[in-house]
């Protein structure tokens, strides 16, 4: 008996080790799982494996290998597949300055992507494997333009990092223990470059180029291939090269499984309040696609499919293929409470089903199997008018999930490296289990990185993140070219087919930014405008959003971001300001106002990308640099500063409400610069997603307001650089995901100041009403460790809503005009505010906010000498088996207060406004640790250890050349 899976190498085949792995293997959950049916599936696959004939390749040194080497000959070394050709020449020191992100290394290491390079390895193929009908090479990812050469005869090529190819190969393989297989690489920038020449003698598709600030390569657009690869304003050029993906050597007779189509509809209208206790009945869809054996024919066999242990059917079926391609289609029906509904993070739990469908041909010779994961869920992206009567008003932008409408809290995500294959899935879930500890529901994969990986779905399905999945299109016009729109279908197949059965998939979107770039001329397009908008069209309408819809009918589709959504598309795809804040999702970045005051932010339908820099830790900048690099002016901090005016832009905001540290050349006025950069970064992001809360419920009278996601720029790193992340690369928390923890939190008290008052805001994403609450509201002046002033009121909070629920005056309400005077200081300089929500057994209901009327650097703030006091523990929590108790004191309030270790983990809050004399902080080692370690590494800093008599000097100076001289100056010259 054969069966349809014969392969050689799958994962991580090394010129030094031996590979044989089953393809598709995995650990997983059941729901409800039934042993016997799991043990029936486990013999099927046992079966499979030793029925089968599996092959390894021996080289002539007696070693399975690839072998990775250049055109001419002078780099020949042992080759990783999967892998890339960067990887593989510093793991074998070719490039020996050391990691790809040390220093100048972006440029130094930039010959790598000139130059053509070829995997090639050794088969050993029997006269079993080419008995079989069809024999295939299939590689799921190639990096990306190659020719793939079997014994020397050109089998198939490629020029898509996105698409899986399948290369017949039947005829060129012999019965031998030395089959060649070699897949030659084009350089990608010369591929690039001569894609752009060649449609340039036409008409220029642009950009020409990268912004010189990128230090990067010119012409993404023109190849089909990560476009960050070339560099971004956040990251580094590495073209790389190579066979990224799992590849296999397959012969078979009748069907080979895929991918799995899933879809499920309720057959009972859903409540709008999340009712945990339903368990609808449903009408369920697989499709199963198939490479076929012949290209075209008529054939027959059996279909098993089971679902967990609720499910289980052979259905003999018969099945017409067009070419080598077959698609099986069935339907059932799930009875009421036989299956949970899956929620976003937040709304329930997130239960996954395992689906299995087994291909047997008519005489049970072959079989064919696959495995996925399900969940059972509604998704909706509700565009109704706002107000019917008014449709001038615009349209909604809201997402609904199994009916309930939420509001998407979360953030962008771009590739965690630039070479994906240095990405671990252990890091891709620690990532993504940051994301959903800070409450987020929602991650916007950003169309300049790639389709992620498997895992990084699975975890979404498993935390219950929902993902905004743009295409792979970013900031750029694109070729339409016959050769162009043929590699942009297979790669629409490839991944809607991979990635549709998770229920993590919010959306579809079909690029990033190119409605606004094309509207706005970014580019130089406008005295051109009908023929890039022709093209336009003819790319992401007529071609990727049509084909998504006939392989995808189950979920939203959006053809830009930003876009005005529907509007766009009534005015022919292209709207007139499509950046509008009456339909669809923004993008909003303004780095000159001032950006903790909140003044300008667009009160928009859905904002899906705003943000600020900071440069990351200290900790993590050291890895890469030299004590030469730590200056703020220094020649490598503006090399990694990637941001057109960058460095310009982060010394405005810090100094509009912090001291500049001098530019004195010692290592702590360089931290205190990276310090206070993610302070400035938190607390402006903390403003802005405030105020999108803020607008859940509301609608002024343009018709702006109910604002249903903020979806901040961006959760993670690519490198050790200047960027808008969150979360520094490797994975430590900057100030800003700490604030995210509570400015998304699901119940917030927010804060602002307008003119003399305080307005104050509650806002609950919980699905049920919250009563008998106690809103309190502090006064406290910076020079003392007791509020001056209290303010209370009894508060009910409705489900899903943003209340408004106090103006406070600050002379009448507030006294502040008797409690906050101090010499010569303006009351906002002397006093601040602290909120807490109150629940009647005592209970903090939404984490402690704060406001400052005025600019730290201008605050009657005595200098606070913040330190340990005592650090116990390790226990074990529900967050760390290692968990430790951290005791902070301070004889004075002091302002972002920042915990720093070694030691791999998380703080329970850091970068705080500490009141009280002494705060309990919790840390949760990723890692086992003890006390006296920490204590050895851990530090604490608050802003006041920025200040310097230099510092204070110069603002001084300048301030009393300007006439301007605050009494703050002159008061801590003397700290």
């Amino acid at each position: 008996m054969c069966v349809a899976n014969l392969l050689v190498f799958t994962r991580s085949c090394t010129f030094s080790g031996r590979c044989l792995r089953r393809p598709g293997s995995r650990r997983f959950k059941m729901v409800g799982g039934d042993w016997m049916r799991a043990l029936v599936m486990v013999m099927v696959w046992a079966w499979e494996w030793w029925s089968g004939l599996v092959f390894h390749t021996t080289l002539a040194s007696d070693t399975t290998s690839w072998l990775l080497s250049n055109d001419n000959g002078s780099v020949v070394l042992g080759g990783t597949v999967p892998g890339g050709v960067y990887t593989d020449l510093l793991k074998a020191n070719v490039l020996s300055q050391g990691d790809f992100y040390y220093r100048y290394n972006d440029i130094d290491y930039r010959w790598v992507s000139q130059q053509n390079w070829t995997y090639s390895t050794v088969l050993t193929v029997n006269a079993n494997l080419l008995s079989h009908e069809r024999v295939a090479l299939i590689f799921e990812g190639v990096d990306t333009v190659s020719e793939v050469l079997v014994n020397g005869a050109l089998v198939g090529t490629s020029n898509n990092m996105f698409v899986r190819y399948l290369y017949n190969v039947k005829d060129h393989l012999q019965v031998s223990e030395s089959n060649t297989l070699k897949v030659k690489f084009e350089s990608p920038v010369e591929y690039a470059a001569r894609q752009y020449a060649t449609q340039a003698e036409n008409y220029v598709v642009p950009p020409k180029c990268v912004d010189p600030a990128f230090k990067g390569v010119c012409h993404a657009n023109h190849i089909r291939k990560m476009q960050a690869s070339f560099s971004w304003d956040w990251g580094p050029a590495f073209p790389n090269a190579g066979i990224w993906k799992d590849w296999r050597l397959v012969g078979w007779d009748s069907l080979l499984v895929s991918d799995i189509f899933f879809s499920a509809v309720p057959m009972t209208q859903l409540p709008q309040v999340p009712d945990h206790d339903l368990k609808p009945s449903w009408s369920v869809t697989v499709k199963v696609w198939c490479d076929a054996a012949v290209k075209t024919g008529d054939a027959g066999g059996s279909m098993t499919l089971s679902l967990g242990n609720i499910y289980s059917r052979k259905h003999i079926v018969s099945y017409t293929v067009e070419d080598y391609k077959a698609l099986l289609t069935f339907n059932f029906t799930l009875e009421e409470g036989q299956v949970e509904m899956w929620w976003p993070n937040g709304y329930g739990a997130q239960p996954l089903y395992q689906l299995t469908v087994l291909w047997a041909n008519k005489i049970e010779s072959e079989t064919s199997s696959k495995s996925v994961r399900v969940g059972f869920r509604t998704v909706e992206l509700n565009q109704d008018f706002v107000d019917p009567d008014h449709e001038e008003k615009g349209r909604h932008y809201r997402v609904r999930v199994n009916n309930v409408t939420m509001f998407m809290k979360g953030s962008n995500w771009i590739p965690a490296h630039v070479l994906p294959e240095k990405v671990t899935p252990e890091y891709t879930r620690h990532l993504l289990k940051t994301a959903a500890d800070t409450y987020q529901n929602c991650i916007r994969v950003w169309g300049g990185g790639i389709y992620e990986s498997d895992v990084f779905y699975e975890a979404a399905d498993e935390l219950g993140i929902l993902i905004w999945q743009d295409s792979m299109f970013a900031c750029s016009m694109y070729p339409v070219n016959q050769d162009f729109l043929d590699t942009v279908t297979q790669e629409v197949e490839t991944q809607v087919r991979r990635l549709q059965h998770h229920p993590s998939i919010l959306l579809w979107a079909g690029n990033n930014e190119n409605e606004a770039a094309l509207r706005d001329n970014w580019y130089g397009t406008s005295s051109s405008f009908e023929q890039y908008h022709a093209d336009y069209i003819l790319l992401y309408v007529d071609t990727v959003r049509i084909l998504t819809q006939e392989l995808d009918g189950t979920r939203p589709f959006v053809v830009s971001s930003p876009s005005n959504g529907k509007e766009s598309e009534e005015e022919d795809y292209i709207a007139q300001n499509p950046y509008s804040t009456l339909y669809g999702d923004v993008h909003y970045y303004n780095y000159l106002n001032d950006a903790w005051n909140g003044a300008g932010i667009p009160r928009t339908r859905f904002a899906s990308e705003y943000g600020f820099q900071s440069w990351p830790s200290f900790k993590t900048l050291k890895e890469v640099t030299i004590e030469e690099d730590w200056n703020r002016a220094s020649a490598m901090m503006y090399h990694r500063q990637h941001h057109p005016g960058g460095q310009e832009e982060l010394a405005l905001q810090i100094g509009l409400h912090m001291h500049m540290p001098p530019l004195d050349g010692t290592l702590k006025t360089f931290q205190d610069y990276l310090y206070l950069g993610q302070i400035h970064q938190a607390m402006a992001i903390k403003t802005q997603t405030e105020f999108y809360r803020r607008g859940m419920s509301e609608l002024n009278d343009n018709g702006e307001g109910y604002t249903s996601g903020a979806l901040y720029w961006q959760l993670n790193d690519i490198w050790q650089g200047a960027s808008w992340a969150s979360i520094e690369y490797g994975g430590r928390w900057k100030m800003l995901h700490y604030y995210s923890k509570k400015f998304f939190s699901p119940v917030i008290v927010s804060l602002y100041h307008e003119n003399d008052d305080l307005k104050v805001y509650a806002v609950s994403d919980l699905v049920d009403d919250v009563l008998d609450l106690t809103l309190v509201v502090d006064l406290h002046r910076y020079d003392q460790t007791t509020q001056v002033k209290s303010y209370k009121k009894n508060l009910t909070m409705k489900a899903a809503e943003a209340k408004f629920v106090a103006t406070l005056n600050m002379w009448k309400d507030l006294d502040m005009n008797s409690l906050c005077q101090q010499g010569l200081y303006d009351e906002e300089d002397v006093c601040f505010v602290v909120s807490r929500l109150i629940a009647a057994n005592g209970s903090l209901v939404a984490p402690e906010n704060f406001l400052l009327f005025g600019k730290p650097k201008d605050a009657y703030l005595p200098h606070a000498t913040v330190t340990i006091s005592t650090i116990s523990g390790p226990i074990v929590t529900p967050q760390s088996n290692w968990t430790f108790t951290v005791k902070v004191r301070s004889e004075a309030v002091a302002l972002f207060v920042w915990l720093e270790v070694d030691e791999p983990g998380v703080f329970s809050d850091n970068g705080f406004v500490m009141i009280d004399e002494e705060s309990v902080i919790m840390f949760y080692s990723a890692e086992d640790t003890t006390v006296d370690a920490l204590h050895s590494s851990i530090t604490v800093k608050s802003l006041t250890d920025t200040y310097s008599v230099e510092t204070i000097a110069k603002a001084a100076t300048e301030n009393l050349m300007l006439c301007a001289l605050h009494p703050n100056d002159i008061r801590n010259l003397f700290v």
